[in-house]
């Protein structure tokens, strides 16, 4: 399966490498930015927390742009389709074609691939990645490594943001002059606007001259149920082998129907396995 590629604002620290693939699994890049200690991993979407109680779709913009000196452009952009439903369910709709469902009752996630018609699934699917990104990236922590950075944040006043309420937070990030060689300072700037009520991150920001801008965002929302048949294993596809973690297939595994009626997605849909169930991200 392909690896998915945020660009990134500097560091890139792939899941795969931190905690291991399981089989069935696409590869999770996380953006990173900020001194080792301090770095903070930026995976938005669903974060892979589970949620219930909050229905929702919306569309899911991303957009990075890096001007090199010579002023060439490096503009990538990817739009994904986000739905949540009361029991905690998600599907993301990527951009490339590929559906991920996560089953927050079952404890299984399925990725369906429309071109062949097939679903893969990984049964007793546990979300942890971000429980372990957390121990080593902490948002709106200070970074110490060696003194190079400092932080402020700024609690900005609630507002609407693509039509709900939503608190925002500015981070500047301040490296001093000579810490990394620069001969000024350099300081990047991260906002980001939260909504509690869909406990989901609805837009962000960060700018940072060394590798450019990248925004985030949610649009589209419409805070309602949406239709059940959104979560299950399309009739016609060809439901492969379960699979367990450890990478052995799950006994009963059939092909042709909907297995078990549900078929799970992960959150933040971007793959990899997630953070800890119900564990609202900090600032959230």
């Amino acid at each position: 399966m392909k690896t998915i590629l945020i660009t990134s604002l500097g560091v890139l620290l792939g899941t795969s490498g931190l905690l291991g693939q399981e089989p069935g699994e696409r590869a999770r890049v996380f953006q990173v930015f900020g001194a080792t200690a301090g770095a903070r991993a930026l995976d938005e979407g669903f974060n892979n927390r589970v949620v219930r109680g909050k229905p929702f779709s919306a569309t899911e913009e991303r957009r990075s742009l890096q001007i090199l000196q010579n002023g060439t452009r490096i503009e990538n952009n990817q739009t994904n389709r986000l739905f949540r439903d009361s029991e905690g369910r998600t599907r993301v709709e990527e951009m490339n074609g590929t559906v991920i469902i996560f089953d927050a009752v079952t404890n299984r996630r399925v990725e369906l691939n429309p071109a062949a018609k097939t679903a893969r699934s990984v049964t007793n699917y546990q979300l942890t990645v971000n429980r372990r990104v957390g121990q080593l990236a902490a948002p709106n922590t200070p970074a110490t490594a060696q003194g190079v950075t400092a932080e402020t944040t700024e609690n900005l006043s609630a507002q609407m943001v693509n039509g709900v309420p939503a608190q925002g937070v500015r981070t500047t990030m301040t490296i001093p002059k000579g810490q990394i060689g620069n001969d000024r300072e350099i300081k990047a700037v991260t906002e980001r606007w939260v909504s509690n009520d869909l406990q989901m991150l609805i837009k962000s920001s960060n700018s940072d001259p060394r590798f450019g801008d990248t925004t985030y965002q949610l649009t589209g929302i419409v805070e309602r149920e949406p239709d059940a048949s959104l979560f299950q294993i399309p009739p016609g596809y060809t439901d492969l082998a379960p699979v367990v973690p450890g990478g052995v297939a799950a006994p009963g595994g059939r092909t042709g129907g909907p297995a078990g009626g549900r078929g799970p997605g992960v959150p933040g849909g971007r793959g990899g396995r997630g953070g800890a169930p119900n564990t609202p991200e900090p600032g959230k």
